[in-house]
């Protein structure tokens, strides 16, 4: 129990739209978008337009919404946000495998959040270099349901070009 992503949306002018997926896939993970087929998947290339997958759980067991998942036997759609510039969203899927930083601990407001394979942030001191299609600032490190997270604002968003 309490294992999967958590994402809160805080400030959000995005677009919110349903999606059909074909592997479970948790919130706060990016995901592209398939159009031909309109079902999501997690990123697996940074260049491409994301969408934040952020679905509101379904929790009938327990108050923790680290226990929800976004089940593909469901039949039921994941809620994702088209993210526009200014967005605030809280998630705890970063990775510190990526990007400049190891532990939470020395991540800072001003650091750079963009994409990486897998659908979580990588965090960087500066500019990633990237071509990331999606590129956010870290706001603050915070937890949610006892979970690092980090609070980020959208800076750059390549979704619609």
């Amino acid at each position: 129990m309490g294992s999967y992503g958590i994402c809160r949306l805080d400030l959000m002018k995005g677009h919110a739209r349903g999606y059909d997926f074909d592997t479970d896939i948790e919130n706060g993970l990016l995901a592209e978008i398939t159009h031909s087929t309109d079902h999501i998947a997690v990123t697996t290339a940074i260049a491409s337009p994301q969408v934040l997958v952020a679905s509101v759980c379904n929790l009938y067991d327990s108050v923790d919404e680290s226990d929800f998942i976004n089940d593909a036997s469901s039949g039921m759609k994941a809620r994702t946000f088209e993210l526009e510039i200014g967005d605030v969203f809280t998630t705890t899927q970063f990775s510190t495998a990526t990007g400049d930083h190891t532990t939470i601990a020395t991540i800072v407001a001003g650091d750079y959040a963009v994409p990486v394979v897998g659908g979580k942030f990588g965090c960087y001191t500066t500019t990633s270099g990237t071509s990331a299609a999606l590129e956010c600032r870290v706001i603050s490190t915070t937890t949610l349901n006892t979970k690092n997270a980090i609070q980020l604002r959208v800076v750059k968003n390549r979704l619609y070009s």
